[in-house]
């Protein structure tokens, strides 16, 4: 939502109105997020706008609506953000050309309501706004759901095309002083913006053992990569510390980059100074940085004193449990199984269905009942799914991999 990212970023205060003639926050989440827009000063006016003019003195813009209770008025804004529909892309037409996929009235890609991710072609999955318009979290889920299906299909020959990575011999930093490089990065304007990156830098020159720091504009991009690991190399970094946004999708990266110059992947450290400095103390800048140097000095410590590590190979159990045996369980439950595993299916109730079973109509035309059915039929006749119904999970123990689940129903049992 522009508006909400303009009040949040704009050095001064804003009035930000939304026109709207439905509000349409029906996806998860989406509700809250309109919710803070509102708490951020938004004001939405349902109305029909029926014009955008631009006033030739001024230059700023304006807009003719009529309200609710059929008021015409006319407003003057400095910047106007215009919202508009989708329209099916140039592509599905030549895909309807060329490999014969179907598309609906509206020249989106045609699908079964009860098969979303399907073409009409079999082995062609599609997901996103190329079936309808659609929000990001949505196209993600269905292009997990498009992705469980080619699996599926090449359950047979799983793993056959896999190729362990190559590394370089790891170096024996064993009794050496630590050496350590640091990488702070300005995330374009998103750390930049707030905190004062080039302050972090001189401070950090300054903390024990530190022998090599920088900023760089992007540290996840290629070329930044390329280039920490030739300074691993050219300045002797046994250590090294970056300074960015978050280990959850960024560590693995960096630790990456890190062997690939010959280092353990573990005589690494992140320091979160977007999430924790910019996002946190946006209209703070100074507090920010204060932080944001707490946060790499503390870092430094802390890698100062890593050892490398070993990465061992636990057996992992490749069973796998579905809690709830309504429409989203059943159907996972036989993806699953359809990939070769065995499933254990849970359901608390003595029927399978879930809400489904109280839904008999939908406005595409859609029969649930039929589906209901069609899905209950093949859940019960999978070898591979084990189903426990007027069941309740008790206890889930275990790790990652190897987890111990303890359930009541007719009888007690413990799966793992």
């Amino acid at each position: 939502m522009p508006v909400k990212v303009a009040e949040e970023h704009a050095g001064e205060e804003l009035d930000c109105q939304i026109f709207f003639m439905d509000m349409r926050a029906f996806g998860k989440g989406f509700d809250a997020y309109y919710e803070r827009a509102k708490e951020l000063g938004v004001k939405y006016i349902r109305c029909r706008p029926s014009s955008v003019e631009e006033i030739a003195e001024t230059k700023n813009l304006k807009i003719n609506y009529v309200t609710d209770e059929g008021k015409m008025l006319t407003d003057q804004y400095d910047l106007v953000v215009l919202s508009v529909g989708l329209q099916p892309p140039e592509l599905a037409r030549k895909l309807n050309s060329n490999f014969g996929i179907k598309l609906n009235e509206h020249g989106f890609c045609w699908t079964d309501p009860f098969k979303p991710v399907e073409s009409n072609k079999e082995g062609i999955f599609v997901c996103g706004p190329f079936t309808e318009p659609k929000d990001i979290p949505e196209t993600v889920t269905q292009a997990g759901g498009a992705a469980s299906k080619v699996l599926s299909l090449l359950s047979e020959v799983r793993g056959t095309l896999i190729k362990a990575k190559e590394y370089p011999p790891e170096k024996d930093v064993t009794g050496q002083a630590p050496r350590i490089g640091i990488f702070i990065c300005h995330c374009g304007t998103n750390i930049a913006g707030v905190v004062d990156v080039l302050r972090v830098v001189e401070y950090a020159k300054t903390l024990p053992d530190v022998v090599y720091v920088e900023n760089n504009l992007y540290t996840c991009s290629n070329d930044t990569q390329e280039k920490i690991k030739n300074l691993i190399e050219e300045h002797n970094l046994n250590r090294v510390v970056v300074a960015s946004c978050t280990p959850r999708t960024h560590e693995p990266l960096f630790r990456n980059t890190v062997r690939e110059a010959g280092l353990n992947p573990y005589l690494f450290e992140m320091a979160n100074i977007r999430d924790q400095c910019s996002w946190v103390h946006m209209h703070e800048p100074e507090k920010a940085t204060r932080k944001a140097k707490d946060l790499v000095r503390m870092a430094v410590v802390k890698v100062r004193l890593l050892e490398p590590l070993q990465r061992r190979k636990v057996k992992v159990n490749h069973n796998a449990l579905v809690i709830g045996g309504g429409l989203s369980g059943m159907s996972a439950a036989l993806e699953i199984a359809e990939q070769d595993y065995d499933v254990y299916l849970v359901e608390k109730e003595r029927q399978l269905g879930g809400n489904l079973q109280r839904i008999h109509f939908l406005f595409n035309g859609g029969k649930p009942q039929e589906q209901l059915d069609s899905l209950i039929e093949r859940v019960k006749g999978n070898d591979k799914i084990h189903l426990y119904t007027d069941t309740k999970i008790s206890s889930i123990e275990g790790f990652l991999g190897k987890v111990f689940v303890f359930w009541m129903g007719n009888s007690s049992r413990r799966q793992d």
